[in-house]
């Protein structure tokens, strides 16, 4: 009997330093890794030397794009300039069959958490990256917010400068020990992932004690491609819930949405949800008009816990009875806090034909 073929999805993560490659397989929930150094002389042009080494090693090993569900990818740099330069860079059948999905780093990190069992992510968890003499931490903590438990991500740098730290040094095993005492004293947690040249070489002994001690830890290289690879599983259940908050360059912390009725109730209904890339934040909603013809937009701050509210009256409707006037409502970011709300005029069946009309409302929200 022939065996059921599984998904496998592919994550690769690009930076100046290297090119990460994780494949994962979806029925043998096994993930395969590959790790890319990228010389010297290519970081100007980081992104084209390190697609090369990805496209080269799926030449080599005879690997076929065909048989992957998904690929995406995450970048140090997220920026529009580095999102269009990645996109001249694959082929037009590689964008036609996958798309250019791109997410940042401190999400594919986020991704890699709670893709894990519950005890990696019902607990602080915690990624160091240590390279070139700087430290970039992001923390995956419990919060409650009207006595629900949430989680929030936060990502900061830690200035090595000011411990004495660096790299290289024959002292810096004991400083790096009683900076990173100082930092978990402020910053408690319970696992603690570890990536970045940094921490290559053999020079952690006290600092590797300090880190241990009470807590799991866990070095490896490829952790943002791990977490892009894993995206492609589907989307993680407490983000779609609006309970994890992302407060990470580029992410969106406004929930938009309407207030229904459902049996009798007024309940707020998101159009979009928080967790993501402003960039990758879109979202689309029916609604049925009743007499008024001014829709009432409810914007959520999850960060700060408040609200706006924007009015958008649609004109120029043809004349209707009352719930005969159907909307198609979409959203989508042009920034963190600003984008467009599209609304067509899609009537009610051959009755009253929609007229296809489209009413653009621009939102700015205050961050």
């Amino acid at each position: 009997m022939e065996a059921l073929s599984s998904r496998r999805f592919v994550g690769i993560d690009l930076s100046e330093e290297a090119a990460q490659l994780s494949i994962y397989d979806e029925g043998t929930e096994q993930m395969s890794e590959e790790y890319f150094p990228v010389p010297a002389e290519g970081r100007e042009d980081y992104l084209a030397v390190g697609l090369d080494f990805i496209m080269k090693y799926f030449e080599c090993n005879s690997l076929d794009w065909d048989d992957y569900s998904g690929v995406h990818f995450s970048l140090k740099d997220i920026s529009q300039e580095n999102r269009d330069r990645l996109k001249a860079l694959l082929s037009e059948d590689f964008l036609d069959r996958f798309g250019l999905n791109v997410i940042s780093r401190f999400r594919g990190f986020v991704e890699y958490v709670f893709h894990q069992e519950r005890v990696v992510w019902d607990r602080n968890s915690m990624l160091l990256d240590y390279q070139d003499n700087v430290l970039r931490y992001i923390m995956v903590e419990q919060v409650y917010r009207a006595k629900q438990k949430g989680y929030r991500a936060v990502t900061q740098e830690v200035d090595l400068s000011a411990y004495g730290i660096v790299e290289g040094s024959e002292s810096l095993d004991q400083d790096f020990c009683k900076m990173i005492k100082q930092f978990l004293l402020k910053n408690p947690t319970h696992i603690i992932f570890l990536t970045g040249h940094g921490f290559e070489g053999n020079w952690m002994k006290r600092t590797l004690n300090c880190l241990c001690s009470g807590r799991r830890v866990f070095l490896g290289q490829n952790i943002y491609a791990n977490g892009a690879s894993l995206l492609g599983i589907g989307n993680i259940s407490l983000m779609d819930e609006g309970q994890i908050l992302m407060q990470g360059p580029e992410m969106v912390h406004h929930t938009i949405g309407l207030v229904a009725a459902e049996n009798g109730r007024q309940k707020y209904v998101p159009v979009t949800t928080i967790g993501k890339e402003w960039f990758n934040t879109r979202g689309t909603l029916d609604i049925i008009l009743d007499k008024s013809q001014k829709v009432e937009f409810f914007y959520l701050n999850n960060k700060d816990n408040e609200t706006e509210i924007s009015s958008c009256e649609i004109k120029d409707l043809p004349k209707r009875p009352p719930k005969t006037s159907r909307i198609h409502v979409e959203v989508s970011f042009t920034s963190c806090t600003e984008g467009m709300i599209f609304l067509t005029d899609l009537g009610f069946g051959s009755m009253y034909p929609g007229t296809g009309k489209v009413t653009v409302f621009p939102f700015s929200l205050i961050s």
